[in-house]
């Protein structure tokens, strides 16, 4: 999410048409009729991954914020709907003259409430203000009606309704800003968001790499295979993987100039890729441990999807479906497709049977580790067509899925011979 930022030092020229210039930008996304003191709006963070490259990302970790929430229940309407909250705030602990970054106005909107999807969570983050105790308030502004159908009077009501366990949860841990006492400003890893855990993901992706590590040295000792300096060249490609996750996600996004993101594609083509190198060039059987390894890259896969879930990327749309499960984009809370977890449930159920197939015949000279990639690869290429963030083209997927095809079917071949 993009954000304006400026000083509080009202008498720098500089820093002053900085706030005009934000104040401008603001007032055009405000609904038309409706005032709002100019020197106390703060612009919302809808594009701050998209402006600033490294720096802009160290300076957004490194930046205190206030992160607040609103909870509400969708009113009946014949289609989605756009909602605007307008938070306001002002600090508490205050002590002399009040400044500019001593209070606050945001306004925030989704663009599409799902009628029927149950309690919804909007988190603000107030960026550009004075670290201390704030008093917050969030009330829904009039402006906003139907996307579609007639118009009706109000779009949101309070959340009073009875909470399913994990909404009800996630709202001990992020409370609504109408019923919570003074909230204090924090580093931005450690804002409270419903649905979100901090620091979550590289727990799991941690957890998923030892798991990897386990079933390769379960496989490898239990067979008495002679593979070599098998886990030096594991922890290489584990290296290099990493790197090419970064660098594939940068280049991905390289219009928007994004870089706090990973893709799993890149790990799945560069860490492969460097243990058949380092392998060729130790002379080292290179099927044999693409065999033992794939079961654990599955596993370790599906652990780090959990981790995505929990860190609020990678998901599915809103949606009013049974199936839907309650989790965040890391801005809006809501029940939602659960892609992360049911592309664990792919990555789990591949590694299970692939550790079943190398036990039972033994290493198939890397025609288990081909097969099980392409069958994956085929999955998520279903998946991403149900994630919330739209597919850059539609042309790399289908080029994707026939090479996946190929792939898996010259794979069967050399497994049935």
């Amino acid at each position: 999410m993009a954000e304006k930022k400026y000083e509080d030092n009202s008498s720098d020229d500089k820093q002053e048409e900085m706030m005009s210039m934000t104040r401008r930008s603001a007032a055009r996304k405000r609904p038309a009729g409706v005032a709002v003191p100019r020197s106390d709006v703060v612009q919302t963070d809808t594009s701050a991954r998209t402006s600033g490259g490294f720096t802009a990302l160290l300076e957004s970790v490194a930046q205190q914020i206030l992160a607040v929430t609103y909870w509400f229940d969708p009113t009946p309407h014949p289609g989605p709907y756009p909602v605007t909250v307008r938070f306001s705030g002002h600090r508490v602990d205050v002590k002399g003259r009040m400044q500019a970054g001593d209070r606050f106005v945001q306004d925030e909107t989704i663009e599409e409430v799902i009628p029927g999807s149950g309690p919804i969570s909007l988190t603000a983050r107030i960026r550009g203000i004075n670290p201390g105790s704030w008093v917050v308030t969030a009330h829904v502004l009039g402006a906003a009606h139907p996307a579609r159908g007639p118009r009706k009077q109000g779009n949101a009501t309070p959340a009073a309704a009875p909470l399913r366990p994990a909404a009800r949860l996630w709202r001990r841990w992020a409370p609504s800003v109408e019923s919570t006492e003074p909230v204090k400003t924090c580093l931005t890893p450690f804002a409270r968001v419903p649905g979100r855990i901090p620091g979550i993901w590289a727990a799991m992706v941690t957890l998923g790499i030892a798991v990897a590590l386990a079933l390769q040295f379960l496989l490898i000792s239990g067979a008495h295979l002679a593979i070599g300096p098998w886990w030096v060249v594991s922890l290489v490609a584990i290296v290099v993987g990493i790197i090419g996750a970064k660098v594939w996600f940068i280049v991905l996004h390289r219009r928007e100039h994004r870089l706090e993101g990973w893709c799993i594609q890149g790990f799945i083509v560069a860490a492969p890729l460097t243990a058949v190198i380092v392998l060729a060039l130790l002379d080292v059987p290179v099927g044999v441990f693409l065999d033992v390894t794939a079961p654990g890259l599955l596993v370790a896969m599906a652990v780090g999807r959990v981790g995505c879930f929990f860190a609020g990327c990678c998901g599915g749309p809103p949606t009013a479906s049974r199936w839907g499960v309650w989790s965040s984009d890391q801005r809006v809370g809501a029940r939602r497709i659960p892609t992360q977890l049911l592309e664990s449930v792919l990555a789990l159920s591949l590694g299970l049977g692939v550790l079943v197939a190398v036990l039972s015949h033994g290493p198939a000279n890397g025609a288990f580790f081909v097969a099980a990639l392409a069958v994956y690869t085929l999955g998520r290429q279903g998946l991403l067509r149900l994630r919330a963030e739209p597919r850059k083209t539609r042309l790399g997927g289908l080029i994707t899925a026939a090479l996946a095809a190929l792939v898996l079917v010259a794979a069967v071949v050399l497994l049935v011979r």
